[in-house]
């Protein structure tokens, strides 16, 4: 992924971070283990909106190192997953503009039923350096190591017969709100990832994190 694309990924939410006063909570037990709540969100399937059901909190891999409270990493795939079967869940980040706070899956500073509330992005920390001239080295790493998870939309490609099962989440940051306007009109990953093959989008963006839900 080019170097500007990455950056684009992380310039709100780091920015936020080092301009918070306050730390956002990790909502999670322990380090890689969630708050267990239940509740739902929105998702976007084969070109129609569905419901999420969630009924256990997330689990992010230990065996990938993370500096977020949460436990939780953008960069690196996990190693170790919490359950034999999972399906990917797709989240859509916007990327140097404003979405309408409220009609996001899960809006920017909210944190989800299940969700995280922070992560570490310090994976991509070399493609970032340029665009904070301002802060040292030090603050910078610390930013990236516990940001707030930032607003996003789900996208899936099955409904999993509408079973509860763990979904590995990948990133996929939007650069511009025609672009996402787009994707949310289509509500399919298949579109998703034309735009993402293509390079309208950026490429696909591993994590550690698993969400546990049901398809309704």
């Amino acid at each position: 992924m080019a170097t500007a694309t990455v950056a684009a990924v992380l310039a709100g939410g780091v920015g936020s971070c080092v301009g918070a006063t306050t730390m956002t909570p990790s909502h999670a037990t322990s380090k890689g283990v969630g708050v267990n709540e239940y509740g739902m969100t929105k998702a976007f399937f084969n070109g129609r909106a569905v419901n999420f059901t969630y009924t256990q909190g997330f689990f992010s891999d230990r065996h990938v190192a993370s500096g977020a409270t949460s436990g939780c990493e953008v960069g690196a795939p996990f190693k170790v997953a919490p359950a034999k079967n999972y399906d990917p869940l797709y989240i859509t980040v916007p990327l140097g503009f404003k979405v309408p706070t409220m009609t996001m899956d899960c809006p920017t500073g909210l944190v989800c039923v299940d969700h995280p509330g922070t992560i570490d992005w310090s994976r991509l920390e070399s493609a970032l350096k340029g665009l904070y001239p301002q802060l040292s080295a030090a603050q910078l790493t610390a930013a990236l190591k516990n940001t707030a998870v930032p607003g996003h939309q789900h996208f899936i490609t099955t409904l999993n017969g509408r079973r509860p099962e763990w979904w590995n989440v990948d990133v996929v940051g939007v650069t511009s709100l025609k672009e996402w306007n787009a994707i949310d009109a289509h509500r399919s990953f298949t579109f998703l990832n034309e735009q993402v093959k293509t390079q309208l989008t950026t490429g696909i963006i591993p994590t550690n994190l698993f969400l546990y839900f049901a398809v309704n």
